[in-house]
């Protein structure tokens, strides 16, 4: 094996070596994103279903 297969075999390794820790680490804060208190969901697949049903009352006349 001459040294430029060589050199090409680890540049290759390499980079699939960098790509894998890439990928996991994208993964892993993709994950902490989610589990954070402060990710919101902006879309529910149930939202059809339910209406809005809310009194238009002001927080004074709940009081009352």
């Amino acid at each position: 094996m001459n040294y430029k297969t060589k050199s090409l075999i680890y540049f290759y390794c390499f980079v699939a070596a960098s790509t894998s820790y890439y990928l996991i680490e994208e993964h892993d804060k993709f994950k902490d994103d989610l589990n954070s208190k402060t990710y919101v969901e902006t879309h529910f697949e149930d939202e059809d279903e339910y209406s809005d049903d809310s009194e238009k009352t002001t927080p004074e006349e709940e009081l009352k």
